[in-house]
Parts: structure tokens; sequence; C-alpha cells
């Protein structure tokens, strides 16, 4: 009986675990003199409805902090699943909300019609140790830093997100790096890398706990442990606020 109970037990328990997301990182890359209000329209008016009827229930949309020329945007939409994924293309393209609401934006095509440079998009899938979106506290003035770390082969990447899983993410949690989202890049540019996000009330609270994670004892143990050497190669780094239409 109590080896039924306890298999029961680790069946509710498996059940309950939170399953790991998949995030769909876009990064709208706009021209000089690109049409960059034709895009924001587009994502707010039409892109983040539609997603939200599909079943995405918190869109995340920034700018670059300081809003140089010419502008990025970045948007991310988190997945359930990989089939939710899969399928969420085809659902907006039955969705006659959303094709009435894209008008415009699919309007303005040709040389004469300026919009955006590219779109450049990673595919990503939530750490074991960090599988779900936290949503950070939605203070006035708060700032996202977004980091790309690049590895020198898979290995390496796969030695450097145990690293996270193993301690680093707990250090984060510990030092005041609140955690957004983590994930291994699957498909995009510069794989094998991983990206993530971390938020902050302002750019003071982001200086002062960045020194405290450089301190942290623990940091420097992992920092130093052998089956961690040589595990990232390159960082990418952008420092980010939401737009008024943002949902985090």
């Amino acid at each position: 009986m109590k080896k039924i109970l306890a298999l029961l037990s680790l069946i509710l328990l498996s059940h309950l675990a939170i399953s790991q997301e998949y995030y769909e990182v876009r990064t709208y890359q706009m021209k000089f003199r690109g049409n960059l209000g034709v895009v924001e329209k587009y994502i707010s008016n039409a892109l983040i409805p539609a997603l939200n009827k599909y079943g995405v229930s918190k869109v995340g949309v920034f700018k670059d902090l300081g809003k140089p020329e010419p502008a990025i945007l970045v948007v991310t939409i988190p997945f359930s699943s990989l089939e939710s994924y899969a399928g969420y293309k085809a659902a907006l393209e039955k969705d006659e909300a959303y094709l009435q609401a894209s008008k415009a934006y699919f309007d303005m095509v040709g040389l004469d019609k300026p919009l955006f440079e590219k779109i450049s998009t990673y595919l990503a899938k939530g750490f074991k140790g960090h599988p779900a979106l936290t949503l950070p506290t939605k203070n006035e003035g708060r700032i996202y830093e977004w980091r790309t770390y690049e590895s020198y082969n898979e290995d390496a990447l796969r030695r450097k997100i145990a690293m996270f899983d193993d301690s680093e993410l707990q250090v984060f949690e510990n030092v005041g790096l609140h955690r957004v989202f983590f994930g291994e890049v699957l498909a995009g540019e510069n794989t094998p890398c991983l990206t993530y996000m971390v938020s902050f009330e302002n750019m003071a609270e982001r200086d002062k706990n960045w020194a405290k994670f450089s301190a942290d004892p623990e940091w420097k143990r992992i920092s130093n442990d052998p089956k961690y050497a040589n595990s990232h190669s390159r960082t990418v780094r952008r420092f980010l606020e939401p737009t008024a239409y943002s949902q985090w």
C-alpha cells in the first residue's frame, strides 16, 4: 500500500511540475526613415490581441533604452509547448479580426514604402531551472537587461546551461537579479547560444545588484569550477524599456 501511495504521489508531482515554455524572441530592426508607427500599430492592435485569443496571455514588447536610431523593437512571445508555437501562424491566418487589423501593415510593400530592415528571430526552450516566464513588478521606470551568451560549441553550451541550472540561477535570485526568462536557443542567429532577460526598478538597482553578484562567494566558486571552464565565448547585451502596450 505504501508503495502504491508513493507511486501515486510521484505521478501527481510530475503533473504539477511546471513544463518548460518556448519563447519566440523577434527583433524588428528598423530602417532609417522606416515606418515605426505602422509596425507598432500592427503589434499592439493586431498581433497581441490575436495571440491573446490564441492562448498566449503575456506578450512583451520593448525598445532600446535611450531610443537610438535606427530603432529596434523586441517582441517576446511565450508558448506553453512546441505544438502551440508550431500552430500559431496558421491560426492567425484564419483570424478575420487579425487580418483586418493588419491591413495597413501588410500594405506597406515596395521600395517607396520603407518599413523595417529585417526581423531577426530566436526560438528558445526554457531552462529546467527556470522553465516558465516570471512576470516582473510593473513599476514605472522599470528596465530590462537582455543578454545572449554564445558558446564555443554545443558541449560548451550544455555546460553553461548546467552551470545556470545547478547554481547560478539561485545566485541571481539571492542578489536581486530579477529573473524573467532563460532559454536555450534552438534556432536563430549565432548559435550555439542561450538567451535570458532580467529586470530592475532602474539602472541604479541594476548596477548595485550586478556588483553584489560579482562579489558573491557561490558565484566565485562556480566560476572557478573546472567543469564550467570555457563554457561561453561572447556576451551580447541590450538595455530595454517596455512600450506602453507591452503586457509585462
